[in-house]
């Protein structure tokens, strides 16, 4: 699978000026010195690659490497392709989309949509509710 994410993102490269890779928490992904923050820890990454917010930018067997702007600032970014969860040209109004779902290894009829749902035993935050009961009596 990686092979074939390899050849997707290289020809993406070569027909758009930009694109943008989703690519999901994973324990090899990093992102500079900024890491994932957030969401992000959840859902994962949106990473814009194209001429003004990417300065280095190559394709491994493993992962690619780019280095990458976020506020002003070149952070070194590897990504695995292993996280790397989809592809597209562009996010508002794309002409494609490459999509690359997760299937358990033992059951392939059991599609994950984050392989890693928490990363290295760190427990997922439950934020309370909270109720508003609005009291109309008064005027």
């Amino acid at each position: 699978m990686n092979k074939l994410k390899r050849i997707i993102i290289n020809a993406a490269m070569d027909e758009f000026d930009k694109i943008y890779i989703h690519a999901l928490p994973h324990p090899k992904l990093i992102v500079g010195e900024r890491g994932l923050i957030n969401a992000e820890k959840n859902n994962g990454i949106v990473l814009a690659i194209g001429s003004s917010s990417c300065s280095e930018f190559k394709m491994e067997d493993d992962f690619i490497f780019a280095k990458l702007r976020f506020n002003g600032v070149w952070e070194n970014v590897f990504i695995p392709y292993e996280a790397v969860d989809a592809v597209l040209n562009d996010l508002h109004k794309p002409l494609c989309i490459f999509n690359f779902p997760y299937y358990e290894d033992n059951n392939e009829n059991v599609l994950r949509i984050n392989k890693y749902p928490s990363m290295q035993g760190k427990q997922a935050e439950k934020k309370q509710a909270v109720i508003v009961k609005p009291d109309f009596t008064k005027k």
